[in-house]
């Protein structure tokens, strides 16, 4: 896939932002093309608020202890995010060529331990991207 100018210069400013710590840097640049080219911007916004949720009530868990009451509810949302997360990523991957569909299957999609891991990865740059939204929103507001 040929990433437009434009959309290298947004994951670049957000790679910037984040000192360097986008963790999916690549597939993220993939997802905001994808939704350019396909004007598929509610797609994108609600993946983006599904990935701060999940990185939101993720970064939440590791600082409770395991055996705490009510880790479980955290435990069903992180789930039910993962699932909302991956529904996006399929709506957005039918619009990919056939070696991008294939590797988000495998990286994403997949029913695996590693699959989670990369959805909290990715769940993390889109928290990172919306914050520097709402950063950038309470800016041009003053």
């Amino acid at each position: 896939m040929i990433i437009s100018e434009d959309t290298k210069a947004v994951v670049d400013y957000l790679n910037q932002y984040t000192n360097g710590n986008l963790r999916k840097k690549n597939d993220f640049e993939s997802i905001l093309e994808i939704c350019a080219n396909y004007d598929n911007a509610d797609t994108l916004n609600r993946l983006v608020f599904s990935g701060k949720s999940l990185w939101n009530i993720y970064s939440k868990m590791r600082k409770v202890n395991p055996n705490a009451e009510g880790i479980e509810l955290l435990q069903k949302e992180t789930e039910r995010l993962c699932n909302e997360m991956s529904e996006f990523l399929r709506e957005i991957s039918e619009f990919a060529d056939f070696e991008l569909k294939s590797r988000f299957e495998d990286v994403y999609l997949a029913l695996t331990r590693g699959a989670v891991k990369n959805l909290i990865d990715l769940a993390h740059d889109l928290a990172k991207f919306k914050d520097l939204q709402t950063e950038l929103r309470q800016r041009n507001s003053h």
